[in-house]
């Protein structure tokens, strides 16, 4: 284990040597690719926060860093990030009874728009909810939704409302937009991003970033969460893999319970807005999320054995 500045670090070839991953030859000297005996590749390459786990883009939270000739990545991200994902097993298996849909935005706040094609976010995240709730009613699970119609609900409100009906699951379904750039498109997954870490999208870590939330407890559960739901977002939909992401969302913040925030496309590219339009699509969406929502539970249930 190393420090640089406040950040920990271990080694990620003698960690996951332990978890069964074996150093793979690359033609970069600043990079280590490590594959799984049970199959699954991961790639970590010094000074950059982006890595592969499993063919998914990921983000740590900070640089990996080259030292003692090997590839030293941040202990949190080792520890409630990857590690929970390649080996559940490792950690407790929390129950699954009651899921709580969020559909993000409704009412005056529309979300992200389309302008020239009159498109709201708010709409579409309905829509995609209400096939999700669907879909998970057909099972054995209780499902809930933080808001049924064109409403608008606080954010707080929305943890709360989740937290008051015992949530075992907690997924906010949203669409992208960027300002000026209308080429961006494709798929980004959030949970929280742990104690003592900047999320995704910050410079560097503040203050508030050492205070622990209530999401964080259930930091490792989050992260089989999110990992199946990225990969079957981009499984079914084909879209640009954005990143599986961290961020200190409200709703991520405040629900006592694993959680996950996807934005499933960009509103402002006008191809990707075009298929988010269509009933079909929709369906994709929902069905992708329903499968996720399947996979996590049976990692779960093999975890608990």
């Amino acid at each position: 284990m190393i420090q640089v500045g406040a950040v920990s670090y271990t080694d990620a070839r003698a960690w996951f040597a332990r978890l069964g991953y074996r150093p793979q030859a690359n033609d970069n000297a600043r990079a280590l690719v490590l594959k799984g005996t049970a199959g699954g590749t991961l790639r970590f390459e010094a000074d950059s926060r982006e890595a592969t786990l499993h063919g998914l883009r990921i983000f740590l939270g900070e640089a990996a860093v080259m030292a003692r000739g090997s590839i030293f990545v941040p202990t949190v991200d080792l520890e409630r990030f990857l590690t929970p994902i390649v080996r559940p097993s490792q950690f407790k298996a929390p129950p699954l009874r009651t899921i709580v849909i969020d559909a993000g935005h409704g009412g005056n706040d529309t979300g992200t728009r389309n302008q020239a094609r009159k498109l709201d976010e708010k709409d579409f995240t309905l829509d995609v909810a209400r096939r999700l709730e669907k879909l998970l009613g057909q099972d054995r699970w209780r499902v809930l939704m933080t808001r049924k119609d064109d409403r608008f609900v606080e954010l707080p409100e929305r943890a709360e409302f989740a937290n008051r009906a015992k949530a075992d699951l907690f997924v906010s379904i949203h669409f992208n937009a960027v300002a000026n750039n209308s080429g961006v498109r494709g798929t980004e997954t959030y949970v929280l991003t742990p104690q003592f870490m900047r999320s995704t999208s910050s410079a560097k870590i503040t203050t508030d970033d050492r205070t622990a939330q209530p999401g964080n407890k259930y930091d490792a559960w989050s992260a089989v969460l999110g990992y199946h739901m990225h990969r079957e977002l981009l499984t079914e939909l084909k879209t640009e893999d954005r990143g599986f992401k961290r961020a200190r969302f409200a709703v991520l913040r405040l629900v006592d319970c694993p959680a996950v925030l996807v934005e499933a496309g960009y509103l402002s590219n006008d191809t990707e807005a075009q298929m988010i339009a269509t009933a079909a699509y929709r369906a994709r969406i929902a069905e992708a999320l329903y499968s996720a929502i399947v996979a996590y539970d049976a990692t779960r249930v093999a975890a608990g054995r």
